[in-house]
C-alpha cells in the first residue's frame, strides 16, 4: 500500500457535470491526516505516495501544509506528493509552496469541453486557463482529462489544445458511468490513430509531449517483447475518506460494501484480504495483452467483492498497445531498438 488519496474534504466549488464524489460538509482533520500517513508508512515497502484529492483539496490548504511538514519528519523513505485541484483556488502561494515541497500538480482540465463539464452551481465555467500558461510551464503542471462518450471524438483536437497552452504532460481518464456503445469504440480507434501520427510528428520535430495513458503502454509494449529493462507496476491507489475509512479507489468512497478498514482505528474488514489475494480478472486470462493491461487486474470492484474489466477499459487499453506498436515501429532509433531485435 504504497499509493494512498486523501480525499481532506467533501466540499468542492464546482459542480462537475460527471462527478462521482458524494459531495458534503465534511472535513478530515489533523488526526485523520496523521493517522493516514502513518498507515501509509507502516504499509509501504520502498516508498510513499500521498494523493491530495476532495472535493476540491485547496480548500484546505491548511491541511495539505499539516500533511507535508509531518510526512517529511515521519520518514526516511522517498516520498511523492500530488494534488488534483480543478485549478479555480490556485495562488502564488500554493504554486510557491508545491515548488518548495516538490508536489506534483494535476489540474482537472478537459479542454475544449471544460466549460461544458466542469461547470458551478449556476453552470457556468469558472477557470480561465489562459491566464496560467506560464505556471504551466514553470511548474510543469498536468492536464487531467475525462472522456466520455461527449466528448471523445475530439480527444485527438484536445490533445493539440493542450500543447498549445503549454502542457506537456497529460493524464486522460475515462468515465466508465458514460453511456458507452459500440460505435464508440470505432471513434476511439479513429482518435488514437490521429494520436499516434501527431505523437511521432512531435518526436521527429524534438517537441514530444506525455501521454500517461500511451506512455505507460509504450512502456508495457517494450516490457513485453523484452526491448527495453522495463519493469512495469501496477500501481492501486487506496482512498482514505474524511473520517480515515480506507477505500479501493475514489469512485468506491461512501460504498460501505467495498470498505475496507480504518486508519484511525487500525482495524481492517474480511474484504481487504480478499481484494489483496484476487487475481486476474476471469475474462482477461486468455487476453494477449494481460500482462500489458491494467484491467487485468479490474479496474472496478463489485459489490461481491469481485475485480471486473469494463469493456470500454478494455477496448482502450487494446487501441493503446496497437499504438504503442506504430509509435515504436516508427521511431525504432529513438528507443535504441533494431528492427533485428524487435519481436512482433
Amino acid at each position: 500500500m504504497d499509493n494512498l488519496v486523501l480525499h481532506l474534504t467533501q466540499r468542492c466549488n464546482l459542480r462537475c457535470k460527471y462527478c462521482f464524489m458524494a459531495l458534503g460538509t465534511g472535513e478530515m482533520t489533523e488526526e485523520v491526516a496523521k493517522a493516514a500517513v502513518d498507515y501509509a508508512i507502516k504499509h509501504s515497502e520502498k516508498y510513499v505516495r500521498i494523493n491530495f484529492f476532495g472535493g476540491e483539496p485547496l480548500l484546505r490548504f491548511d491541511l495539505i501544509q499539516y500533511v507535508t511538514n509531518y510526512i517529511e519528519t515521519a520518514t526516511d523513505k522517498p516520498i511523492r506528493l500530488d494534488i488534483v485541484t480543478n485549478g479555480t483556488l490556485l495562488t502564488q502561494e500554493f504554486f510557491d509552496f508545491a515548488e518548495e515541497n516538490e508536489i506534483r500538480i494535476s489540474l482537472s482540465y478537459d479542454g475544449l469541453a471544460n466549460d461544458d463539464n466542469r461547470v458551478n452551481e449556476d453552470g457556468k465555467g469558472l477557470l480561465d486557463i489562459s491566464k496560467y500558461r506560464e505556471e504551466i510551464k514553470k511548474y510543469r503542471i498536468v492536464s487531467a482529462s475525462v472522456l466520455n462518450v461527449d466528448n471523445i471524438g475530439m480527444w485527438h483536437d484536445n490533445i493539440v489544445h493542450l500543447k498549445e497552452l503549454g502542457f506537456r504532460f497529460m493524464d486522460f481518464f475515462i468515465d466508465y458511468k458514460s453511456k458507452w456503445k459500440k460505435h464508440h469504440v470505432e471513434i476511439l480507434r479513429e482518435e488514437y490513430r490521429k494520436i499516434g501520427e501527431s505523437y511521432v510528428k512531435w518526436m521527429n520535430e524534438g517537441d514530444k509531449v506525455s501521454i500517461t495513458k500511451l506512455d505507460d503502454m509504450i512502456g508495457a509494449y517494450m516490457s513485453k517483447f523484452k526491448l527495453d529493462k522495463v519493469r512495469m507496476v501496477r500501481d492501486y491507489a487506496y482512498s482514505i475518506d474524511v473520517n480515515g475509512d480506507i477505500y479501493p479507489y475514489a469512485s468506491a468512497v461512501g460504498n460501505k460494501k467495498l470498505l475496507l478498514g480504518n486508519v484511525v482505528t487500525g482495524e481492517e474488514t474480511p474484504a481487504m484480504a480478499i481484494l489483496e489475494s484476487a487475481g486476474m480478472v476471469e475474462s482477461c486470462r486468455d487476453c494477449c495483452i494481460n500482462d500489458a493491461c491494467v484491467s487485468a487486474k479490474g479496474n472496478e470492484i463489485t459489490d461481491e467483492l469481485v475485480p471486473i474489466a469494463k469493456p470500454i477499459a478494455c477496448a482502450s487499453y487494446k487501441l493503446a498497445f496497437d499504438t504503442a506498436d506504430y509509435i515504436v515501429n516508427a521511431r525504432l532509433d529513438n528507443f535504441n531498438i533494431t528492427a533485428s531485435n524487435k519481436t512482433t
